[in-house]
């Protein structure tokens, strides 16, 4: 499955400020950001700004809401000249890196919409409207000639989005945001959202890579990451469980479950793990609660079945399949990656799953298929 959380919740994302979820280092001696002028700009092509604070060195790297700047003017120990990245509208804090330092502060900067972001919203609007063509049109023809790179790099993720929330996950694979990195620069590959979009369709649409390049992309995507947000590391996690590394799984759930204790799916992906490691308590404490989030009840299924209990898998999945019929697709494709890779245990549940979810969809023909030829005895 696509662990991102409800598609339609991200579908064409405005790069809203990114949560701030640890905190900035500390003591007399570590650097920190106290302000920035001025204190708005336009979205693009990028506006000129000078960021102030204390503790800069030559090789600082300044970020708005976790995308880093197009270019750096180190002016010495507490002022910094920098381009700001492509932001869509909105409100962004910033954070600055220095080797292994990250920090993250209280200091805002408004990105002032311009008239390619009005296109832009155009075409969320139809795409939110079923007029997925008119949608894709508008944000092809930004893709192709904007003036700015980064922009472009935007609109061709979009596209992926638009095609994902249609339930097209080759479409959605072939989204060419990383197309122009060179022109596109350092905000657009090191932006969590888009690498943990690239690698979650490279997880689950490529039976050709081992687990080893799918966890060095999760690694890669957690640390370019300042702001450390949440979802690239519940992803990594979901990988460490599924690929059979209980340790290292169970590291990242914890971080996350302390950052946000009553989320739904950071909370099933504990159990999950729990249960692949032989213990059922936490999977035992959901009985009873109602669930809304999707990912969270195909989770818990997958952690039910695991556990020998396929009748509370069964309604797990169907309580699923009502919040997202489309992750039926997702589970098949997850299934058939570690169907290939000989994680029999994980891949039947999770092409039950599919079968669950859609019993009369082709997914769950073909998923059928492969679950009665991998219990064919080999001679």
């Amino acid at each position: 499955m696509r662990q991102i959380g409800d598609p339609r919740k991200y579908l064409l994302l405005s790069l809203l400020p990114l949560s701030l979820f640890t905190l900035s280092a500390r003591g007399p001696d570590a650097p920190q950001l106290t302000a920035v002028e001025p204190k708005s700009g336009a979205t693009t092509p990028g506006s000129r700004v000078m960021v102030y604070g204390a503790g800069f060195s030559p090789d600082a790297i300044v970020y708005f809401g976790g995308l880093q700047v197009r270019e750096t003017k180190f002016i010495g120990p507490s002022t910094l000249e920098v381009v700001t990245p492509y932001l869509r509208p909105g409100s962004y804090q910033l954070q600055l890196k220095t080797g292994e330092i990250s920090v993250r502060s209280q200091v805002t900067f408004i990105a002032v919409p311009t008239p390619i972001d009005s296109q832009i919203d155009r075409a969320a609007a139809l795409a939110e409207k079923g007029h997925i063509p008119a949608a894709i049109a508008i944000l092809t023809d930004i893709a192709k000639t904007n003036s700015d790179y980064q922009v472009r790099a935007f609109a061709h993720y979009q596209i992926g989005q638009v095609y994902f929330a249609q339930g097209d996950w080759l479409r959605w694979s072939w989204a060419l945001t990383f197309l122009d990195s060179d022109k596109s620069g350092p905000a657009v590959w090191t932006s969590w959202r888009y690498r943990l979009d690239s690698d979650q369709s490279t997880y689950l649409l490529n039976l050709n890579t081992q687990s080893d390049h799918d966890l060095v992309l999760a690694d890669w995507t957690v640390k370019y990451d300042v702001t450390q947000n949440p979802e690239p590391r519940y992803y990594r996690s979901l990988l460490n469980a599924r690929y059979g590394d209980l340790n290292k799984a169970k590291v990242d759930s914890d971080f996350i479950l302390k950052l946000e204790p009553g989320n739904a799916s950071y909370r099933s992906l504990s159990a999950y793990i729990a249960v692949l490691g032989g213990d059922k308590t936490m999977l035992e404490s959901f009985r009873g609660e109602t669930i809304k989030d999707a990912r969270a009840l195909d989770l818990l299924g997958e952690a039910a079945y695991l556990s020998g209990d396929s009748a509370g898998a069964q309604r797990w999945w169907t309580l699923a399949a009502k919040e997202y019929p489309l992750g039926a697709g997702l589970a098949y494709w997850a299934g058939r990656k570690h169907l290939a890779h000989g994680q029999q245990r994980v891949a039947d549940a999770l092409l039950n799953e599919c079968i669950t979810m859609a019993p009369n969809s082709k997914e769950a023909k073909e998923a059928k298929d492969l679950l009665a030829k991998s219990q064919e005895p080999t001679s």
